[in-house]
């Protein structure tokens, strides 16, 4: 049983991750409940945990909105409620080997890039959800990454 199947969740989309170690489609999930295993609660998104594996990003919304669309709103002593990798260091070099085919640079944090597509992503594809929460500033990504999930469960190949 995948980590996430433990919790009320749905699947929201989908992240590609064209890794030379193996051709990733992510899947980001939300969370119908809290989920002690991320420090999650109802609400936040979780990019990846399925599949029998734990490795996820916990995007807590609509706090990682404010964060990447209101200048007004970003407090450095907080990141770590508003998002959590867990995933170790081979996990991040496999996912920053695909990502860095879709436009990520190192300088730039893994995280904060995967939360600016994310974000985007659901504020086009989720906007009577999201769009409320959005603020004036423009975001970095254009959540090309991202997709919506198709009814094919063998999409999922985390």
């Amino acid at each position: 049983m995948s980590e996430i199947d433990r919790y009320k969740h749905q699947c929201i989309g989908i992240i590609s991750c064209p890794s030379e170690y193996g051709i990733r489609n992510i899947p980001l999930y939300r969370l119908d409940e809290s989920a002690s295993e991320w420090d999650a609660k109802p609400g936040d998104l979780l990019l990846g945990g399925g599949s029998g594996e734990s490795d996820a990003l916990r995007v807590s919304l609509p706090e990682a909105i404010f964060l990447v669309t209101r200048d007004d709103w970003f407090d450095y002593d907080e990141l770590d409620t508003i998002f959590r990798a867990y995933w170790g260091t081979s996990s991040a070099f496999i996912f920053g080997n695909g990502y860095a085919k879709l436009g990520w640079h190192p300088s730039k944090s893994m995280e904060f890039w995967l939360i600016d597509h994310i974000v985007a992503f659901i504020l086009r594809e989720y906007p009577e959800t999201y769009g409320k929460y959005r603020g004036t500033q423009q975001l970095e990504q254009d959540g090309s990454i991202c997709r919506l999930p198709n009814s094919n469960s063998e999409e999922i190949t985390y």
